[in-house]
């Protein structure tokens, strides 16, 4: 048995659909981002840099913890011997296009997210149409490779694919940027790819599954105040880096 610690964020919606296509036994434990509760020293324990998800492993004789999703997901791979090539080659251009995600793909759309939603008006703009051209590009250098490609990685669904849908699916369902969803038809091989992955049976359980921790979601972040998002954010009083200057200057 495996257990997911998260919220409904596509970094968690990609162990999510890694566990189904892999055929684990799973369970989700929903963390209140907007609570704090990832600060806690228990989740610090097993996450030091206090983000979601977390993997932990119930099936030795004692749980086993994986932080950051990337490493989740090759964990999962190797412990299924599934969703990666075993030829050198070819399980090589399958980490390029993991690591494209994480460090790409996730960060952009991430920062895109934040500053659509989080930012203050006044720091909005900028910040804004930064990241929505950096997500119009990584958009262009997929809709390339998928035009090339049945699948991110090569003709077999993969790592890359689960770990790079949840974004897309994000994208698609909130970003400002594909609000008229005829922007769709500068990306014709994304989207065929997009909806080949939804229909993916795993794919519709993942989804389904992590609807629970989306309502969870809705009714944590209408309890939390200012601070608490101030929190989340990195803000205000949590602004680390102004702490940082606070110690230097005392």
């Amino acid at each position: 048995m495996f257990e997911v610690l998260g919220m409904s964020s596509p970094n968690v919606l990609k162990l999510v659909l890694m566990l189904e296509e892999c055929g684990f036994d799973y369970r989700l434990r929903h963390v209140d981002v907007f609570a704090g509760q990832q600060f806690d020293p228990a989740f610090l324990a097993i996450s030091p840099n206090n983000k979601v998800p977390v993997l932990i492993d119930h099936r030795g004789a004692a749980p086993f913890a994986v932080f950051e999703s990337a490493a989740a997901l090759l964990y999962l791979a190797e412990a299924s011997g599934r969703m990666i090539p075993a030829d050198v080659q070819q399980r090589s251009r399958a980490m390029s296009w993991l690591m494209l995600q994480t460090a790409s793909i996730g960060p952009m759309f991430g920062q895109y997210t934040h500053f659509c939603r989080y930012a203050p008006e006044a720091d909005r703009a900028y910040g804004v149409r930064r990241y929505e051209s950096e997500v119009a590009r990584l958009f262009g250098v997929l809709d390339k490779r998928l035009a090339e490609s049945a699948n991110v990685a090569g003709d077999e669904y993969g790592l890359a694919d689960v770990a790079t849908w949840p974004w897309i699916r994000t994208a698609d369902t909130i970003f400002p940027l594909l609000q008229d969803k005829s922007a769709w038809q500068r990306f014709p091989a994304l989207r065929r790819w997009f909806d080949a992955g939804q229909g993916r049976p795993a794919t519709q359980r993942a989804v389904a599954a992590l609807d629970g921790l989306l309502s969870d979601d809705i009714a944590a972040f209408g309890r939390a105040d200012g601070d608490a998002i101030d929190r989340f954010c990195g803000r205000g009083r949590h602004d680390h880096a102004a702490n940082i200057t606070a110690a230097t200057t005392a």
